[in-house]
């Protein structure tokens, strides 16, 4: 396995990154930010930008739809826009909340929408015809964010009110909840098989539960601040953190622990994702910066779901033969991993073997100014 590479340094924002989304080929992606503005960037050299400016407050979170027409935005300013990533910026708005929007995500099919706000609740739209069709309830307060399984069977959403919470789509109805202790919930992730949900948690921690056994089976100490966003790689075997301690992380979920640590952003690292191939991912931060890297990672090995039965024997075989097994705490209880006086014993408290990647010290890390388009 290669290093991950930096291929493009971009500043074009105004203010801090909350939100990124690739396309559905890879080519494009796009950029949420507190400067009321969206932005779509290219990923080959010729730097080439459109700016989406529509909101009239603060844009917490972007989406692009699973067919690559559409990308969706929410803002401060209690609106969903709808728009064409094309130099007319068409869009159609959407209004239901009664305050702050936080989250925006599509369900597989891209014909549903789903938001999450600070009015404690997530609701479901039709997209096609800007209806609104049912509202999540339960959270006690603030909803940062709510996200739709692969299989479009599920609804994790995580907020203030220190829960992780699964929904079911068709009926409304909440099917379980995950307590923590001493953590709110900033973002949550799926697995690309829908049997794992990964929460980022603003105590410096990250935890992924088992949906189907409703046990958490992972969790990481491994950060000097808040943890902001997180992303899994869809070969399912790797999940990259964005935190407020300035660096991104990228595990090897198989063995359970951090092999990359990536510097270079002057400021908390707000928002990471990879691209539906796994080849690329991007770093937004409080800096205003985006990265763009080659991921390098081997995604030969595809994660199954019979790895995370409390039956299995946690094994994999990869494409030279080996054996890679997954690494999780059969006897952990949320309780005990929230335990600071219990941490001795866990893999997280091990020496950081992890390779530090810098992106300053690479030859892409210069500046590429927006030359934004225009009719």
């Amino acid at each position: 396995m290669l290093d991950p590479v930096l291929q493009r340094h971009l500043k074009g924002h105004r203010g801090k990154l909350t939100g990124l989304s690739f396309n559905p080929e890879g080519t494009r992606f796009v950029t949420s930010s507190v400067d009321h503005s969206a932005i779509v960037w290219t990923n080959n050299e010729q730097v080439r930008c459109m700016r989406f400016e529509a909101h009239t407050d603060v844009v917490n979170d972007v989406c692009w739809s699973p067919d690559g027409r559409i990308i969706a935005t929410v803002s401060k300013d209690r609106s969903v826009k709808i728009w064409v990533p094309s130099m007319l910026g068409n869009c159609d708005e959407f209004r239901g909340h009664t305050s702050n929007v936080r989250s925006v995500d599509f369900d597989p099919t891209g014909k549903k929408l789903l938001t999450a706000s600070d009015d404690k609740t997530i609701k479901l739209w039709k997209v096609s015809r800007k209806q609104f069709l049912s509202s999540f309830t339960g959270h006690t307060n603030w909803v940062r964010c709510a996200r739709f399984s692969p299989n479009g069977k599920m609804i994790a959403s995580c907020g203030d009110d220190r829960s992780l919470k699964l929904f079911d789509p068709a009926t409304g109805q909440c099917i379980h909840t995950f307590h923590d202790q001493k953590g709110g919930g900033c973002k949550v992730a799926w697995h690309p098989d829908s049997t794992l949900v990964a929460i980022a948690l603003d105590n410096c921690r990250v935890k992924i539960f088992d949906v189907n056994i409703r046990k958490l089976i992972q969790y990481y100490r491994i950060y000097d601040g808040a943890v902001n966003s997180l992303d899994f790689h869809p070969s399912g075997n790797y999940l990259i953190t964005g935190s407020d301690d300035g660096v991104t992380k990228i595990i090897d979920l198989l063995e359970g622990r951090q092999i990359f640590t990536l510097t270079g952003h002057r400021g908390p690292v707000t928002t990471v994702k990879f691209s539906k191939d796994g080849q690329m991912f991007a770093t937004g931060s409080d800096d205003c910066h985006v990265m763009l890297w080659k991921a390098n990672l081997d995604s030969q090995d595809s994660a199954q779901s019979s790895l995370y039965s409390p039956e299995s024997t946690c094994e994999i075989t990869n494409a030279t033969g080996g054996q890679r097994k997954f690494s999780f705490n059969r006897d952990v209880t949320e309780a005990h991993a929230d335990d600071d006086s219990a941490y001795s014993c866990n893999k997280e408290n091990l020496p950081d073997t992890s390779i530090f990647v810098d992106a300053t010290k690479t030859e892409n890390f210069k500046i590429s100014d927006a030359v934004e388009v225009s009719e």
